[in-house]
């Protein structure tokens, strides 16, 4: 079981993008995650490229601007490294069905919706 997850950092994203804070606190232990039985999304570790990685995630969901931070299976759960605000918008797609998308406000927003799920 995963204790840690390694962040896309600084210096490959846009100056005034910002993870959240939850985020970047089970980037640096998991163990909240590895309590919860059954919890079905593994958070991703950052892609060296991440040019071609943003042109990936477009090809496939046709929104620019996309970094995963987690999967599901084929389910992708993303942030736009646009959205400015500290505390982005989390875009959840279905990367063999673009059409199949759902939002939520923030990451605590999709974390806790995504437990609440299975529990």
């Amino acid at each position: 079981m995963r204790n840690t997850f390694k962040i896309y950092p600084n210096d490959k994203l846009p100056k005034q993008f910002k993870f959240p804070d939850y985020y970047l606190k089970l980037s640096r232990n998991l163990d909240d995650i590895n309590k919860i039985e059954y919890f079905p999304w593994w958070f991703e570790d950052a892609e060296d490229d991440i040019d071609s990685y943003v042109k990936i995630l477009k090809r496939l969901t046709g929104v620019d601007y996309l970094i995963s931070f987690a999967r599901n299976g084929d389910w992708a759960a993303c942030f736009k490294i646009t959205d400015f605000s500290g505390d982005p918008r989390v875009y959840v797609y279905d990367l063999g069905n673009k059409n199949s998308n759902y939002e939520y406000n923030d990451f605590n927003d999709w974390l806790q919706s995504e437990i609440k799920n299975i529990l």
